[in-house]
């Protein structure tokens, strides 16, 4: 039976890797001087923010819970899985919001290309969550 703290832990590993690489990669694109690859590399910058932010949160709410009694109590164990799954499967269905909105956005600015990096700077971040939530949501 899967244990639903170490699939967080888990899933916060994964995450703070996906965040690591975003920098990395946009760091140098938001620097450029073409304006889709500068919006794309801020996107990548700014999810990676905001993901890495709700890691550092998810994971001291996870150790809040651990120390309210016994953490592996079945009860307990039982209430998690459901919570994690419920949580990515909302997760997912935004990350899928937000791929479309990305798209669109990349879609309706060819004659603004900041706009269109933007956009498709949301679609990366947008389909990497959605495939990494679904997966996770799956296996919990």
């Amino acid at each position: 039976m899967m244990d639903p703290w170490l699939r967080q832990r888990a899933l916060s590993r994964v995450t703070v890797g996906w965040c690591v690489l975003s920098t990395v990669v946009g760091l140098p694109l938001a620097a450029r001087g073409d304006a889709f690859w500068r919006a794309f590399g801020r996107q990548q910058v700014g999810w990676a923010a905001v993901d890495a932010g709700v890691v550092v949160v998810a994971d001291a709410l996870r150790r809040r819970r651990m120390r309210r009694g016994n953490p592996y109590a079945p009860a307990t164990l039982q209430r998690e899985r459901r919570t994690l799954r419920r949580v990515l499967a909302a997760n997912a269905v935004a990350d899928a919001l937000y791929v479309a909105g990305g798209v669109w956005l990349w879609r309706a600015s060819p004659d603004r290309p900041g706009r269109a990096g933007a956009g498709a700077g949301i679609v990366v971040q947008g389909a990497f969550l959605c495939v990494h939530d679904t997966f996770h949501a799956l296996r919990a």
